[in-house]
C-alpha cells in the first residue's frame, strides 16, 4: 500500500519535473545554438551560429526584426554559409557573441560574396545599439566599412554580451558566408588566399598569353580563342571574387557589379564554346550540334542585351546561368561527339571539360543555394577546374602545334624532294643553296657545279620500259648520293640529269671528285630479270674561279650564271662520246 502511494506520488511529481527538465535543456540548446564564445573562437564561417528569417513584403527596423527573432519564425543555419537563392527577399540573420575576458577583443567580420547590394550590420551591447555599419555593393568603394574586396568591417568587442543583426537585400544570388575572425588571423588568410589566386591566375595568364602570342604568329583561330577563354575566366574570376572592384569600382550604380559580372560569365563561355567547336572540328561530324552551339552564343546575349535594356537584371541573371549551365553540358557533349568520331585529342578533352564541369557545377549551385553548401572550397572549386582544364587545354594545343610543325616540315620536304630519287628537286636544291652561296659570296670562297646525264637513257626506257628507266634512275642517284662529301648537295635536275653542288671546292678539286663519281657510276650494273645492263655518265663542270679568271665578282646571280655554264660543259661531253667529264671555258677534258 506504501508502496504503491509511493510510486503514484513519484509519478505525479517526477514526470511534470521531466518535462520542465527537458524543456530546460532545450531551451539553453536553443540559446546556445546561436551563441559564439569569443575565449573559444579564434576564426571560422559562422552558418551554423546563425538564425534568420526573410521580410514578405515591407522593409523592417531594427526593432521589429528584433520582436521577431524573439516571437516569430526563424530558421537556424545548416551550413557554414546562408544560401538563399536567385532573387530572393532580404534575409535577416542574428548571432550572438560572448566575451567573458576583462578586456576588449578584436574581431573583424566579413561576408565574403562580393555582389551583396546592401547590407547593414548593428552591434547591440546591453540592449544599446553601439555601432550601425552599412556596405555593400550598392556604395561607393570609399563608403563602404572598409577597403576591402568583400562587405566587411572590424571591431573591439567589449566584455559582456554582444548581438549582431544583420540585414541582406540583394536581386543577385543570395549566398552570404558570414565570417567572423581575430584580425590577426585574418590578415594571414588574406595573404594565403592572395597566394592561392596569385598561383592560379598565373598559370591561366601565361597560358593565355603564350597561346595569344601563337596565334599572332601562325594566324590558327583555336589558340586566339583559347586566350580569350582564359584571359575573360580570369578577369570573370576577379570580378566575381570582389578583386576587380576593389580598383574599378566607383560610383558606378548599385547594380554596376552584377551587370559586370553576367557579362563577363557569358564572355568567357562564349569563347569558350566556339573555342572548343574550332579545336574539335564539330562542323565536320555534329552538323546538329555545332549550329546549337553557334546559335546559343547568339540568342542568350542578344536576350541578355534586351534585358539591360529595359533594367531586368533578375531576367537577364537568369539567362546567364542558363548559358554557363549550357556552357559546362556542351563542352561535354563536343567532347563525346569527338571521341565517337575518333579524333585527335578526343580523350584528353573530355576528361578536362568533365572535370571542369563538375568543378563549375559545384561552384553555381553553391552561389544559387541549392544541394551544396556554400564555403571556400565549393566557392573555389570553378577557379580548381579550370586551372586544371587549361592546363589539360594546353596540351592538346601544344601536341597539335607539334604535329602541325611535323606536318608542315613533312610538306616541304616533299615540297623539296623527288619523290622517285629521293634526292633534291630543284626547288628543294633553291632551299638549301641559296644560303650556302650567299655565306660563299660573303667570304669570297670557291665554289663548283657538276651536271651529271645518263648516257643513252632514251634507249632504256624504249628497250626496258620506264619501270627499268625508274630503277636506272635511282641507283645512279644512290651512287651520287653515296659517294657525295658530306656538304656536298645533290639533286635531281630534271628526267636523267643529276646536279651537285661542292661549296668550299676549286675546280680542281671538284674535277677528281666528279671523275670519282662517274667511275663509281661506271661500274654499276643494274640487273633486269637475268641481264646486267651497264650505266655511264657525262659530266660538265664550272666554278666561281671561272668568274675570277674574268675579273667577275660573284653576285646572287651568278650561280644561275654559273649552272648555264656548266650545263654548256656538259654539253660539250656528251658532243665528245659520253662518258666523260667536261670543265667549262677549259680546253681539256678527262676521258675513259
Amino acid at each position: 500500500m506504501i508502496n504503491s502511494k509511493c510510486k503514484h506520488y513519484f509519478n505525479i511529481c517526477f514526470i511534470p519535473l521531466s518535462v520542465i527538465i527537458l524543456f530546460a535543456i532545450s531551451a539553453i540548446n536553443t540559446t546556445q545554438a546561436n551563441t559564439i564564445d569569443l575565449a573559444q573562437f579564434e576564426e571560422g564561417a559562422i552558418g551554423h551560429s546563425i538564425e534568420y528569417f526573410q521580410e514578405k513584403e515591407i522593409k523592417l527596423s531594427l526593432t521589429e526584426a528584433q520582436a521577431l527573432f524573439t516571437n516569430g519564425v526563424i530558421k537556424s543555419g545548416q551550413s557554414d554559409s546562408i544560401s538563399l537563392g536567385i532573387g530572393v527577399a532580404p534575409a535577416w540573420m542574428k548571432f550572438t557573441l560572448v566575451n567573458n575576458s576583462m578586456g576588449q577583443l578584436n574581431y573583424r567580420l566579413a561576408i565574403e560574396t562580393p555582389w551583396l547590394d546592401y547590407i547593414d550590420t548593428w552591434l547591440v551591447h546591453e540592449e544599446k545599439v553601439v555601432r550601425h555599419i552599412v556596405g555593400g555593393d550598392g556604395y561607393p568603394f570609399n563608403q563602404r566599412p572598409m577597403p576591402y574586396k568583400f562587405y566587411a568591417f572590424e571591431q573591439s568587442l567589449p566584455p559582456g554580451i554582444t548581438e549582431v543583426y544583420i540585414r541582406v537585400e540583394t536581386k543577385g544570388p543570395m549566398a552570404i558566408p558570414v565570417r567572423l575572425s581575430r584580425v590577426d588571423k585574418a590578415i594571414i588568410r588574406d595573404i594565403t588566399s592572395a597566394y592561392q589566386y596569385g598561383v592560379l591566375y598565373g598559370i591561366m595568364s601565361a597560358l593565355a598569353l603564350y597561346n595569344l602570342v601563337l596565334f599572332v604568329f601562325i594566324r590558327q583561330k583555336e589558340y586566339g580563342l583559347y586566350s580569350l577563354y582564359l584571359i575573360g575566366f580570369v578577369i570573370n574570376s576577379l570580378s566575381y571574387t570582389g578583386q576587380l572592384h576593389t580598383l574599378i569600382t566607383p560610383d558606378y550604380g548599385p547594380y554596376f557589379q552584377d551587370w559586370l559580372d553576367i557579362s563577363l560569365m557569358i564572355t568567357y563561355s562564349i569563347a569558350g564554346l566556339h573555342f572548343a567547336r574550332t579545336l574539335l572540328q564539330t562542323s565536320q561530324y555534329a552538323a546538329k550540334l555545332d549550329r546549337f552551339v553557334s546559335k546559343i552564343t547568339i540568342v542568350i546575349p542578344t536576350g541578355m542585351f534586351i534585358g539591360f535594356i529595359f533594367n531586368q537584371l533578375f531576367f537577364s541573371m537568369i539567362l546567364a546561368f542558363i548559358l554557363n549551365t549550357c556552357f559546362v553540358i556542351l563542352f561535354v557533349a563536343m567532347g563525346f561527339f569527338a571521341l565517337k568520331a575518333k579524333k585527335p585529342f578526343a580523350v584528353i578533352f573530355l576528361l578536362s571539360s568533365v572535370t571542369a564541369a563538375i568543378c563549375i557545377t559545384i561552384s553555381t549551385l553553391a552561389v544559387a543555394g541549392f544541394l551544396v553548401p556554400y564555403n571556400d572550397y565549393t566557392f573555389k572549386a570553378i577557379e580548381v577546374g579550370m586551372a586544371f582544364e587549361a592546363i589539360l587545354l594546353a596540351v592538346i594545343l601544344a601536341r597539335q602545334f607539334r604535329l602541325a610543325k611535323m606536318d608542315k616540315i613533312i610538306a616541304e620536304h616533299y615540297a623539296c624532294t623527288d619523290t622517285l630519287t629521293q634526292l633534291n628537286n630543284r626547288r628543294g636544291f633553291q632551299v638549301i643553296t641559296q644560303p650556302v652561296w650567299q655565306n660563299i659570296i660573303r667570304e669570297r670562297r670557291d665554289v663548283t657545279i657538276a651536271l651529271l646525264d645518263i648516257d643513252f637513257f632514251k634507249n632504256i626506257n624504249d628497250q626496258y620500259g620506264h619501270q627499268i628507266g625508274d630503277k636506272v634512275l635511282q641507283q645512279v642517284a644512290q651512287c651520287i648520293s653515296n659517294a657525295s662529301r658530306k656538304g656536298d648537295i645533290c639533286a635531281r635536275w630534271g628526267g636523267e640529269e643529276f646536279i651537285i653542288f661542292l661549296p668550299e671546292t676549286s675546280l680542281t678539286q671538284a674535277t677528281k671528285q666528279a671523275e670519282r663519281i662517274r667511275q663509281v657510276i661506271e661500274q654499276l650494273e643494274v640487273q633486269i630479270d637475268n641481264t646486267l645492263i651497264s650505266v655511264t655518265t657525262s659530266i660538265g663542270l664550272a666554278g666561281s674561279e671561272n668568274n675570277k679568271l674574268n675579273g667577275a665578282p660573284l653576285t646572287l646571280d651568278s650561280l644561275e650564271s654559273m649552272i648555264n655554264h656548266a650545263d654548256n660543259a656538259l654539253y660539250y661531253a656528251k658532243d665528245s662520246g659520253k662518258n666523260q667529264l667536261h670543265v667549262a671555258n677549259h680546253q681539256s677534258s678527262q676521258q675513259s
